[in-house]
């Protein structure tokens, strides 16, 4: 539960010196086949343009062909028949339907039995479109392609609840947000911007058409939030996380290993800021880049010319250390999340998938944390306890090692998680706190590892949290502290979720009744619920409950353990 503050020492030199990401597939929809070759068809499709494989692809399905026998046209935009008609053959494929939709009524229009067979299906309402031969907008195409495949298959793989021009009042809004957080579409930008009602082109349609059909190529995406100006984002390979642009730089650059960093062009500094002001602008842009970026492994010192304006960085391992020992940890959480994360999981299902498998597979270092205590400092044999090759390869480590590794293992999951540090009970410490609708909830693996008040501290709300847990500001840049909109609802809380949040007045009743069944039991109730109430409610317990010579009990800001003996 104890943390290093990591200590940055600051030279001055010369005349003034200062300072949307692929998913894994979790399954695949094994009936879209490849059914045609292609050969270079269509001229009109290069090599540099973004949706060239997607286009490929949708044609070996034999999903969208081209407009004529040499070109695809994929700027051009796509009716409302031929969107239907995407997604009839998309749903006939997945339902295991070999031959292709035939059009019986001859004197019809082409695309009435792709229309009939979108209604008899359920991809749509009767009745619900009276132009087919207008062109399709985004929305529409949205609404259309959302009930193609079952709802397993449209699962959750992002938390998106706020889109910048898409509100309850959009029509097929519901449907939009479906495609966003099953990885379909990301938006035109960072932000995610929909434009519902511009009209969707044939390139656009042909990455829609791939992505339902082909889970490995759903998007894992990562809004940025205006309001909060968390960015996480994937740089070479790397996720890095920052509060402002200039700090995104400087921790990619760090994580690479970058011995100088070229600051030219970053307006770090106001030409009013004093020698001391922007040191401590600095320091703070390093540390909170160090300590919300565990593949940074450590810095010991920095020195910035202010002529020059290039920053020279010292890190606790060298650049061939520091690699292998982020490769390991990469293909750590690489198989990690192979093992854990499975199709159809929900966002917070795979944040607890996460924080159980750290729980059973680290043991808490009481020796490191004992001499950190004792003498401010620890022997070189402990430093991997410090951090996240220590958790998740030797599987031994503290609270920053467990944060650590759980940061990772979100990122690569698709949750936005940041680590915290501060206080527990006086002590240096470490923890998470995960975005969830737009707002952050407090997660301390670390003690969530104790058999007896198990997942105790998951998604914990503010008002709960801030009883027990104080944090700094070494963790995240001065001008973002205090601004997190930190989360208030309990229904995230893992007790809560897990359907064992039990009312006060429920609360000897529910005691025993499971205590008949098993020795123990565990449970969240009211923070405010007295240590009194629950002697006096356990001495009713033993009074009715036959074989049970005594219930021993432990509780801590709402969650009770209560064992019994025999």
């Amino acid at each position: 539960m104890k943390t290093i503050l990591k200590i940055i020492k600051i030279t001055l030199i010369s005349a003034f010196v200062l300072t949307a990401c692929p998913v894994n597939a979790f399954a695949e929809v094994s009936n879209f086949t490849k059914v045609n070759e292609y050969t270079g068809n269509f001229t009109d499709i290069k090599d540099t343009d973004w949706f060239k494989e997607d286009v490929i692809s949708s044609f070996e399905t034999g999903l969208l062909k081209g407009k004529e026998t040499n070109t695809f046209d994929p700027y051009g935009n796509l009716t409302l028949a031929e969107a239907i008609t995407l997604a009839a053959r998309v749903n006939n494929i997945y339902n295991g339907n070999s031959s292709p939709i035939e059009n019986n009524n001859i004197t019809g229009p082409w695309y009435q039995p792709y229309v009939d067979y979108a209604v008899e299906n359920g991809l749509m309402m009767e009745g619900e479109f009276r132009d087919f031969e207008k062109i399709a907008s985004r929305a529409e195409v949205a609404y259309v392609f959302c009930n193609t495949l079952g709802k397993e298959n449209l699962y959750n793989i992002n938390n998106i609840t706020s889109i910048p021009d898409v509100d309850k009042d959009t029509l097929y809004h519901e449907e939009i947000f479906t495609l966003y957080n099953s990885g379909i579409v990301a938006g035109s930008d960072k932000y995610g911007t929909f434009n519902p009602d511009s009209f969707i082109t044939r390139a656009e349609a042909s990455a829609i058409v791939n992505r339902v059909a082909d889970e490995e190529k759903r998007i894992s995406a990562r809004l940025v939030n205006d309001k909060d100006h968390v960015l996480i984002n994937e740089i070479d390979g790397f996720t890095v996380t920052s509060f402002s642009p200039d700090e995104q730089y400087i921790a990619s650059q760090m994580i690479k290993g970058k011995y100088i960093i070229n600051l030219n062009g970053h307006k770090l500094f106001d030409e009013k800021d004093t020698r001391n002001e922007r040191v401590e602008l600095l320091k703070d842009f390093i540390l909170s880049a160090n300590i919300q970026n565990p593949l940074i492994l450590g810095v010991d010192s920095f020195v910035y010319n202010d002529v020059s304006q290039l920053l020279t960085v010292n890190y606790t391992y060298d650049l061939e250390e520091k690699k292998v020992i982020q490769d390991a940890v990469k293909e750590k959480v690489e198989e990690i999340a192979g093992e854990i994360l499975k199709p159809g999981m929900s966002y917070i299902e795979r944040e607890i998938a996460i924080n159980n498998y750290l729980v059973s597979s680290i043991e808490y270092d009481k020796e490191a944390a004992d001499q950190l205590i004792k003498y401010g400092k620890v022997d070189e044999k402990y430093y991997n306890s410090f951090n996240a090759y220590g958790a998740l390869i030797e599987g031994i480590a503290v609270c920053e090692g467990y944060s650590e590794a759980f940061k990772l293992l979100c990122d690569r999951a698709g949750i936005d998680c940041i680590i915290v540090t501060g206080e527990l009970d006086g002590v240096g410490h470490a923890w998470n706190r995960v975005r969830i609708n737009d707002k952050w909830y407090d997660v301390d693996v670390t003690n969530n590892d104790k058999e007896e008040m198990a997942n105790s501290h998951i998604n914990i709300p503010m008002a709960i949290s801030d009883q027990y847990l104080r944090e700094d500001s070494y963790y995240i840049t001065d001008d973002n502290f205090g601004e997190l909109e930190r989360g208030t609802s309990e229904q995230y809380e893992y007790y809560n979720y897990m359907g064992k949040y039990v009312e006060k007045d429920n609360i000897y009743d529910y005691i025993l009744e499971n205590i008949k069944k098993y020795d123990y039991v565990t449970f969240r109730t009211s923070s405010d619920y007295t240590m009194d109430s629950l002697k006096k409610t356990l001495n009713r317990v033993l009074n009715n409950i036959s074989g049970r010579s005594s219930l021993t009990y432990i509780t801590n800001v709402g969650v009770v353990y209560v064992e019994s003996k025999r």
